[in-house]
């Protein structure tokens, strides 16, 4: 039972990623229409990266009529499903107000899930959130603690907020 189940996921996981494929080579031969159309029902059948780039034509207006709600909607599909970088996409519109209301409290939530997942861009700015209190109380430890967490993966002005903080003694 568990082998046919484990089957199934597999077949279907492949199956989502070759309807992707399958738009992105639709996308390359300039069939814009038909790999909207592809990405859309990926989107539907859950395929993370499916949302994202059908989220990406929505957001941009080249292929279809610009409709940025949908777009957000399905980004935020895509950051629930999995995709990091729908998450921080989402992350940058509640913080920038684009296309929705502004709160902090949102993007922070999602940069730290990216930043979880291995993305340092998402950790320095929830870093950032955290260190100026953008609506929120300001939590210098846990501020510093994203900083690391971006300096390991990389982000060196990270590790400069990281060693002010360490400098001011925030434990």
């Amino acid at each position: 039972m568990k082998k046919i189940l484990l089957l199934g996921i597999v077949l279907g996981a492949t199956l989502y990623a070759g309807i992707v494929d399958e738009a992105l080579d639709a996308s390359k031969n300039g069939n814009n229409t038909k790999a909207l159309e592809l990405f859309d029902k990926a989107c539907a059948d859950d395929n993370a990266v499916g949302c994202y780039y059908s989220a990406q034509a929505y957001n941009s207006g080249v292929i279809i009529e610009q409709d940025v709600s949908r777009a957000l909607k399905t980004f935020t599909k895509s950051c629930d499903l999995g995709y990091l970088e729908s998450c921080l996409t989402v992350a940058r519109s509640y913080y920038k107000a684009q296309g929705i209301d502004r709160d902090y409290v949102k993007a922070n939530d999602l940069y730290s899930k990216a930043c979880d997942g291995g993305i340092a861009e998402g950790c320095v700015t929830s870093g950032l959130i955290l260190e100026l209190g953008k609506g929120m109380s300001r939590d210098l430890g846990k501020a510093k603690a994203q900083y690391k967490k971006a300096c390991a993966l990389g982000k060196k002005k990270a590790c400069y907020f990281y060693n002010d903080l360490e400098h001011m003694g925030v434990k």
